[in-house]
């Protein structure tokens, strides 16, 4: 039997692929952020865009990026509770350089050789003794000792999270007390923005701010033609063009079609016509049923209307055509223009018009119109 050709694409969530297409500026400006011996600004990054864009891909990846240059990482969700998951999971990352034991505090710490090995000597008192910020400054006050910083990461992000508030006020006052420490967050544009708009956290708007946006067709093209040839295949451009064009920029379908075009023959070098054509039909498949059906079921009967009044437009819509459409007033459909933003199914134009964030959604609306 022939050898398998092992698949290097990878459509699950918040995997990062071996080429990531299109954010080659990003991953710079935040490698040179980890290694710098300075502070730079991308150490605070605000990264926002829709569903399908590679938000929590990138914040993997940043995530990767700082513990390889010895950074202490948490990687965490914007949930209550999340504070407390900082907590923890700051001590779990850093098992190697601050030993997990629930009743004794870090007093000192020793490395070794590219943090390989690590002596940690602690005291009788409490991990619980003070609030939170004690708790953190602590740590951060042992990490600074030995050269290390601490890295967290935020997916999901929603300024109604009362705990992501506070961990911003207090991350802010770390920056001002000069200490070794990152905050990289992600989610969706309409919460992101919210985010930024809270008083309380004005500074998030001086934050470094990544919107990801959909990939250039060459970039889509180049990161395909490059895993593909890395996991010891090849296409013809013919086939590349096709997967291009099912792929409409969109980082997730990058991943999804080149995963199911692959996996449609993994035994042959060469990926056939065929294979293409299959893997790119499982592929769309896919995108239907696990992210555009659930997507539309978990929307109200009058955001459904909503996207339904888009179909009579090519490209993008007016919010009064829209409205017309539904036979309402512009303020009355302006409340599901915006759920629609937040959930990041629909996305605004620079001329204020609205389009469907992935129009694979307009051929699914037709089928229940």
């Amino acid at each position: 039997m022939a050898e398998m050709f092992e698949n290097p694409f990878t459509p699950s969530f918040g995997e990062v692929p071996a080429i990531m297409a299109g954010r080659q500026q990003v991953i710079s400006d935040l490698r040179k952020s980890f290694d710098s011996a300075t502070r730079r600004p991308e150490l605070t990054t605000l990264i926002s865009g829709v569903r399908g864009t590679g938000k929590t891909a990138l914040l993997a990846l940043a995530a990767e990026m700082a513990a390889a240059r010895g950074w202490v990482v948490a990687n965490i969700t914007a949930v209550p509770g999340m504070l407390d998951d900082i907590l923890e999971r700051s001590r779990a990352a850093a098992r190697e350089l601050v030993a997990q034991q629930s009743d004794r505090r870090v007093t000192g710490v020793g490395i070794g050789v590219a943090g390989a090995s690590v002596n940690v000597t602690w005291d009788r008192a409490e991990h619980g003794d003070g609030n939170w910020r004690t708790q953190m400054t602590g740590l951060l006050d042992v990490l600074s000792e030995h050269g290390t910083g601490l890295l967290i990461t935020v997916d999901e992000v929603r300024a109604s999270e009362q705990d992501l508030i506070l961990l911003a006020a207090n991350y802010q006052q770390f920056v001002r007390e000069g200490r070794k420490v990152g905050l990289i967050m992600a989610g969706l544009p309409h919460y992101t923005s919210a985010l930024i708009q809270d008083e309380s956290v004005s500074f998030l708007r001086r934050a470094h701010q990544v919107r990801l946006a959909k990939v250039p067709d060459y970039e889509v093209e180049s990161a395909l033609r490059k895993t593909i040839i890395q996991g010891g295949r090849t296409a013809s451009d013919e086939q590349l063009a096709r997967c291009i064009e099912s792929i409409e920029g969109f980082p997730y379908m990058l991943q999804l079609v080149g995963y199911r075009v692959w996996d449609a023959n993994p035994f042959t070098e060469e990926i056939s016509d065929e294979d293409t054509t299959r893997g790119i039909a499982v592929a769309k498949a896919e995108l239907r049923d696990q992210i555009l059906l659930p997507t539309l079921a978990d929307l109200s009967t009058n955001d459904r209307e909503f996207l339904k009044a888009m179909l009579a437009d090519e490209g993008s819509s007016a919010l009064e055509d829209i409205a017309r459409r539904m036979g309402k007033t512009s303020s009355y459909a302006s409340q599901y223009k915006r759920r629609l933003l937040e959930e990041g199914v629909i996305v605004p134009r620079l001329d204020g018009r609205l389009a469907f964030a992935l129009s694979p959604m307009r051929d699914i609306l037709r089928e229940f119109v």
